[in-house]
């Protein structure tokens, strides 16, 4: 390890953690150097693989391990009093969407980061591909003219098999359903694009052939604080899974996109190519550890670097907000109960 690398606590071992760890492995200027899992087996297995040291408690990890900032994998419930603890002690933090899924504990959680000045970043890799941010400055521009509709649909498919491999899935208090896991990724790319969500005026969720309780399947027609309107669609229940599509337009052009890639952008009278020409990345709409990572590594590097340089991060708690806040009045006009309680 050089000694101007960035030393990361990480928190999650399985899942996504898994997949971290590997990004993690690759990405210059950092390394991992302790791990935290509350399975000890898996925080084990971890620091073996990594050459990290193991604990199973966080607040312990944060005291005794000589760390800089923490990488947090655990369930969405945990992410804002997990990130908390961790600027409190501090330490920079970066969460797996979505940030949180209670509204209180994310303000807390940005209110100490602002108080502290340390880094706090969210995982939306969405928002990182070089003519994704290309498209997001010329919309914020008025490109495209005034906004009539911003729209999202996530049709994927998730087996009984997938929400009994962990007792938090689609839980109230720790995940949420379709929108609040599998579908926050599209509400952030819908409402970085069309701006944030003022009110929603109708919304509908059901658990469908699942046995959990929040939604498998859920629709909502959305006011977006620049008087655009536009339908968000989410379900797991959708064989064999496709492709997630964001639709922006206005007066004076469109645009689409799947995941971190634009399919379309279309200004009138004028020539701009943004399709992107890199492969798409793999998606996880049918298998959630298929996901495409190459989001996730340009996110964990932009972190990094932000903490060496002492800049603003590109998703930052703030940012990763919106699409929460977005969530929350969707299900809350659906007649949900409240998230993260």
């Amino acid at each position: 390890m050089a000694d101007s690398d960035v030393r990361i606590g990480f928190v999650g071992c399985g899942g996504i953690g898994n997949e971290h760890l590997k990004i993690w492995q690759r990405t210059p200027g950092a390394k991992v150097v302790a791990v935290c899992d509350v399975v000890p087996e898996r925080a084990a297995k971890a620091a073996e693989l990594y050459s990290a040291e193991a604990f199973t408690d966080l607040t312990e990890m944060l005291k005794k391990a000589d760390i800089e900032a923490v990488d947090i994998c655990t369930p969405s419930g945990l992410h804002a009093e997990q990130s908390t603890e961790a600027l409190e002690a501090g330490k920079h933090a970066l969460t797996e969407k979505p940030i949180d899924i209670n509204l209180d504990r994310i303000d807390k959680l940005i209110a100490t980061a602002d108080r502290t000045g340390l880094k706090l970043a969210c995982i939306f890799q969405y928002r990182f591909s070089p003519e994704i941010q290309r498209a997001h400055q010329l919309i914020q521009g008025g490109r495209l003219g005034r906004l009539i509709s911003g729209s999202t649909y996530i049709k994927w498919f998730r087996a009984q098999s997938y929400y009994s491999a962990d007792d938090w899935r689609g839980t109230y208090r720790l995940d949420g359903g379709v929108l609040g896991n599998q579908g926050i990724h599209s509400l952030d790319q819908l409402c970085w694009m069309a701006g944030p969500v003022a009110e929603v005026d109708y919304a509908y969720i059901e658990t469908i052939e699942r046995d959990i309780e929040a939604e498998t399947f859920a629709i909502a027609v959305c006011r977006f604080e620049s008087g655009a309107r536009g339908v968000v669609e989410g379900t797991t229940n959708c064989f064999p899974g496709f492709g997630t599509r964001t639709e922006i337009f206005g007066t004076k052009g469109s645009a689409s996109f799947d995941g971190n890639t634009v399919t379309s952008f279309r200004i009138e009278g004028e020539e701009i190519d943004l399709t992107t020409k890199q492969d798409k990345d793999g998606d996880a709409s049918s298998d959630p550890l298929a996901l495409g990572l190459g989001g996730h590594a340009a996110q964990m590097l932009d972190f990094v670097q932000a903490i060496r340089q002492d800049r603003d991060v590109l998703c930052s708690g703030r940012d990763a907000r919106v699409a929460v806040d977005c969530l929350n009045k969707i299900y809350q006009k659906a007649g949900a109960p409240p998230l993260g309680v």
